[in-house]
């Protein structure tokens, strides 16, 4: 297969390492470090469908770990009995050490039934359904142990989406592993998408851990860049047949090497270097400049703008990248006021893109008077390159929904309020300078996370929404802004709701809610339109402003 066929393709990036700073080298591992404790596993002698690479997977990862400092548990081909117990002593460990940073990784055959995952033993002999349960070990088990320890960061690593274990005699029809929410300060990876599966591989080690292990040792590396860094590896190295996943809930910061801590001062270098840099690439028309660029970065201001438009690139290029499966169902999920009380949909990943003709309408009102203030509509008028006009063509948005131009000559650098992708859990920075029409200018900064997937209803309906949250500040006056916003990417790309309060010296001093009243879908885009033509002006655009930025 063609994941196969580029599995050792993986220095194909190595133009890209050029712009990172040199790994860290390790004579000899340190002692292990007060507060860093592993369960590493590598299951491979399995009687049917044996793999080659989950044990000596397991023995490198197991290393990398006893050089960041972490007290190893290594485990191989473990039978069912000592797989519980281990990840039962690995539960109890965390929780004498509640302050501890846990490292769980696993290399094996893995399985979903049910919407439930489990690890399978080396003596595990599954003949029928019923037998997965018998007889794997539930991943549930290791998630409840975590919970029970209440440490405050955990990582748990499964590399055990392999091809179909139990030979031709059985077959499910759920592949790979089921998409799961990280439980709360959790990381929780996968060495490809939910539902898919991927081989175990003909090198060293599997293609995934193999890229895992490279990433770890980057010093200063926070630990969601180093999983964003995986996954583009793999994916490029795979043609788009394995695509790394994660969800994350962490609050905190961890690096495997080095600290991970922050210096604004540096981030602002950063992004004044990367918006010069982004200016250039956000046309690219070959893949190499944005791997780069988002290798040097992954979690930037830019990366998922950028991320977005490799993938332009890649499909234009005949990449045909695998989808991740449809998540389980909800439970239900805390609402605004005024929402529906029935629990949200779940998401499949499929946003729908802005369409000509599309058309919302917009209620503002004032939260601290409890006021209507403006209602204003916008209709797509068209889109070109990466740009959506509206209206007349004086206003002007990413693809996205972000600010590039306001009728009253408002302007915006590029920036990532809205993006491309959305998952519980996700978080993302932005930041961006307004220019104002009399030229003068300010700065914004933002730090994002989609909080949770809830149900919404507005004038304009009910709608099933991620709800992202983020909180920034204006940099020059150092006003403290929060900012939550409901999407429902797949019904619609512009944004149902936002609520925005502004801070000075922790009182509220203005607020404001945007809402939907009503919203008419446009046609599909076929190709980008070349001077199209205006329609005739609405009356409530013409005291228009920038309102909700």
């Amino acid at each position: 297969m063609q994941a196969r066929r580029t599995f050792q393709q993986t220095t194909a990036l190595g133009i890209c390492l050029a712009l990172l700073m040199p790994l860290a080298v390790s004579a000899a591992a340190p002692e292990p470090v007060a507060g860093r404790i592993a369960l590493v596993i590598g299951n491979g002698a399995y009687a049917t469908a044996p793999l080659v690479n989950p044990a000596g997977d397991a023995r490198a990862v197991a290393d990398r770990l006893r050089e960041a400092g972490f007290r190893v548990t290594l485990k191989v081909d473990a039978p069912r009995r000592e797989l519980q117990d281990a990840i039962r002593g690995f539960g109890d460990a965390l929780a004498r050490d509640n302050k501890a940073v846990g490292v769980f990784y696993y290399a094996g055959h893995g399985v979903q039934l049910n919407w439930r995952n489990f690890m399978l033993p080396v003596d595990a002999r599954i003949q029928r359904p019923a037998d997965i349960a018998a007889q794997g070990v539930d991943v549930g088990l290791l998630l409840e142990s975590l919970a029970r320890a209440r440490n405050p960061l955990n990582l748990v690593i499964l590399d055990a989406c392999r091809n179909n274990p139990f030979g031709r005699d059985f077959r499910t029809d759920e592949r790979g592993l089921s998409q799961l929410d990280a439980p709360p300060g959790t990381l929780l990876a996968y060495a490809t998408a939910p539902g898919n599966t991927a081989d175990d591989g003909e090198g060293a080690h599997g293609l995934y851990t193999d890229n895992l292990l490279k990433e770890m040792k980057v010093p200063g590396a926070p630990v969601e860049d180093v999983f964003k860094r995986v996954r583009l590896a793999v994916r490029r190295a795979s043609e788009g047949a394995q695509i790394p996943w994660e969800s994350t809930s962490l609050e905190g910061d961890f690096a495997f090497v080095g600290g991970s801590g922050r210096d604004l001062s540096r981030e602002q270098k950063e992004f004044e270097a990367d918006l010069a840099a982004w200016n250039t690439l956000r046309e690219a028309s070959t893949p190499e400049p944005l791997e780069a660029f988002i290798r040097q970065r992954p979690s930037g201001k830019f990366a998922e703008l950028a991320q977005h438009r490799l993938d332009v690139v890649l499909r234009q290029r005949g990449e045909k990248p695998v989808q991740a499966a449809a998540p389980p169902p909800l439970g239900p999920e805390m609402c605004v006021p005024g929402a529906a009380t029935a629990k949200a949909a779940s998401y499949s990943g499929q946003g729908l893109a802005f369409r000509p003709g599309e058309r919302y309408s917009y209620r503002t009102v004032d939260l601290l008077k409890q006021t209507e203030t403006a209602r204003s509509t916008d209709t797509v008028l068209g889109i070109v390159g990466d740009e959506v006009q509206y209206n007349d063509g004086s206003k002007v948005t990413d693809l996205f929904g972000n600010n590039v131009r306001a009728p009253d000559g408002t302007r915006w650098t590029p920036y990532q309020f809205f993006i491309n992708d959305y998952a519980l859990g996700k978080r993302w920075p932005a930041q961006f300078i307004v220019t104002q029409p009399d030229g003068s200018k300010a700065g914004v900064r933002f730090e994002l996370r989609v909080a949770a997937r809830e149900r919404i209803t507005l004038p304009a309906g009910t709608f099933d929404s991620y709800r992202i949250e983020a909180r920034g500040v204006a940099l020059a006056g150092g006003a403290q802004l929060e900012r939550t916003a409901w999407v429902a990417p797949e019904r619609m790309r512009g944004f149902l709701a936002m609520e925005n309060l502004v801070r000075k010296g922790g009182a509220v001093v203005s607020g404001e809610r945007i809402e939907l009243i009503e919203y008419a879908a446009g046609a599909p885009v076929a190709t980008s339109p070349v001077a199209p033509v205006a329609p005739e002006k609405n009356k409530e655009q013409s005291g228009w402003r920038p309102s909700f930025y």
